[in-house]
Order: structure tokens, then C-alpha cells, then sequence
């Protein structure tokens, strides 16, 4: 069975304690059932890890020392996903999976057909959901949250190299993305309505790529692991 993996704020050196604080603790003991002398590995969410051994542990606060620390490259091609917001609890749903599937930046979008709106700071809750979603996967490289955009400023704010990816139900087969040569990708999904005809023509303009996954009618978080899905089927870079 693989270690568990919990969030640390730091990793400090081989041999040093690395604490944790009170919520993951809890998850420690009363969820995992860790105790003194066990085995993990905790992250920091900025691409290091450690194996540490479990050497205090108690109701509010856990600590560990360092056995081993490795310092995890970032991934040599970002996916970013810009999306407009669902409704409630779904969003939950969309960051968790989208971090599971290989999501390195994530941009909220205010569309034209928007219903949730995004506020301008990103609520904390979001990064929680982020933390878990990397536990979860052995990810060891949180994504990145960007300031809500509109779809066109997304696409003019991506970096150079990224080819734009268009969800749109009349576009090109996704298909062949399982055999493009890797590379930055910008996913833009647009709300439950779409992206108006408009905003749709200015993304095509501006060099967005209409692709299509598949003919039924998806919701928004369903399209973001769908397509996110195919692009970590893709060829590594």
C-alpha cells in the first residue's frame, strides 16, 4: 500500500521535523489511523515532497522527520484551464477533478452568458479543494489560481506557444489531440449556455481552435474532464 500523503506549509531538510497543522492532523490520526512510527509523505504544493516517519502525535498537532526530500520539476507543458463557473457545489467538483487530471493553472471566466460570477479574489475554499485533489493524485505541484478574465483577455494573456482549445459542440473532432505533439494548451469552456456567437468569433479570431468532444449537451465540469482527460492521454512532454 503506497504512504499517505499529507500538506505541509514547508518541507525542511533531511533529518529535520516537519509539523503539521491541526486539520491535517486529524486526518492523520482519526481518518488514516496513523500513529507514532508510521510512515508518509508529506507535500508542500510548490513541487517537494519528503518520506517522513512519524515521530509525535497527538490530538491537535502532528510531527515528523524528514527521511528523504525530492524536488519534483514542474510539468515541461501547462494546461490551463479558463472556464466559467458552475452553480453551487458543482464547482467543487470541477477544481478536484480538473487538479486530478492534470490541471496546472486554472483562470475563472466572466462570460457574456455567465450565471455564477466570479468574485475577484479567489475564496480560500478553492485552494483546500486544489490541496486535497493533489493529495489525492500524488501530485506534488498545486495549480495555479489567475485573477477572473473574460475569454478573450484569457487567450491574449496565455503564454507563448500555447495553442487555445475552443469547446464548441459544431467544432473539429478532439481526436486528434491524442497524437499532437505535446505542448502548452488553453482550455476555454464557456457556461451552461455557451460562449455567445460574438465571444465565440473573437476566440477564432484571435487564433482559438473549435474542437468538440462529443454530440451530447455536457455540463461544465463534465466538458473540463473530458477534455483534460484526452490531453493526459496525450504524448508526454
Amino acid at each position: 500500500m503506497s504512504e499517505k500523503w499529507f500538506y505541509a506549509e514547508t518541507i525542511p531538510a533531511v533529518g529535520e521535523p516537519v509539523s503539521l497543522d491541526p486539520q491535517e492532523t486529524r486526518h492523520a490520526t482519526r481518518a488514516r489511523h496513523l500513529r507514532v512510527g508510521a510512515q508518509a509523505t508529506a507535500c508542500d504544493g510548490a513541487g517537494t515532497t519528503a518520506r517522513v516517519t512519524l515521530a509525535e502525535v497527538n490530538r491537535r498537532s502532528a510531527t515528523g522527520i524528514v527521511q528523504e526530500r525530492t524536488a519534483h520539476p514542474p510539468r515541461a507543458h501547462r494546461v490551463h484551464l479558463a472556464c466559467a463557473l458552475p452553480k453551487g457545489d458543482r464547482l467543487g467538483t470541477l477544481l478536484s477533478m480538473a487538479t486530478q487530471l492534470g490541471m496546472t493553472d486554472f483562470t475563472p471566466l466572466a462570460a457574456r452568458r455567465s450565471v455564477a460570477l466570479p468574485s475577484a479574489e479567489p475564496p480560500e475554499r478553492w485552494s483546500r479543494i486544489l490541496r486535497e485533489a493533489c493529495k489525492q493524485s500524488r501530485r506534488p505541484w498545486q495549480p495555479v489560481i489567475h485573477a477572473p478574465a473574460t475569454p478573450l483577455a484569457s487567450l491574449e494573456a496565455a503564454a507563448a506557444g500555447t495553442l487555445p482549445l475552443l469547446m464548441d459542440s459544431a467544432g473539429e473532432s478532439a481526436r486528434p489531440l491524442l497524437t499532437q505533439a505535446p505542448g502548452h494548451r488553453l482550455l476555454l469552456i464557456g457556461p451552461e449556455g455557451g460562449f455567445d456567437p460574438e465571444e465565440s468569433a473573437e476566440l477564432i479570431a484571435a487564433g482559438a481552435q473549435p474542437i468538440s468532444l462529443t454530440t451530447a449537451t455536457l455540463r461544465i465540469e463534465a466538458a473540463a474532464a473530458a477534455a483534460l482527460a484526452i490531453l493526459e492521454l496525450a504524448p508526454p512532454g
